[in-house]
């Protein structure tokens, strides 16, 4: 499903950079930034948080926001507010 989605316009808001002009992964201060860059990066990097629970049919029913999600809470949970 996120194979097909399209990207925003705005890309996704860091919630520490929300009133910046600056407003893309890149530069959030997010701890691995390259780990955001696309749909295979992100795929990659939940089959490697947990392989059995993150497997091909769960990471193809999520939406490219629920593998940002995912991610952050492993990796940047203190990003989440």
């Amino acid at each position: 499903m996120a194979d097909t989605e399209q990207e925003g316009v705005f890309g996704l808001v860091h919630a520490s950079k929300s009133g910046s002009t600056t407003r893309n992964v890149a530069t959030g201060g997010l701890a691995t930034a390259a780990n955001y860059a696309d749909v295979n990066a992100l795929r990659t990097r939940l089959a490697a948080i947990n392989g059995s629970y993150y497997t091909a049919a769960r990471l193809n029913s999520m939406t490219k926001n629920d593998m940002v999600y995912a991610v952050r809470l492993n990796d940047d949970a203190t990003s989440i507010k």
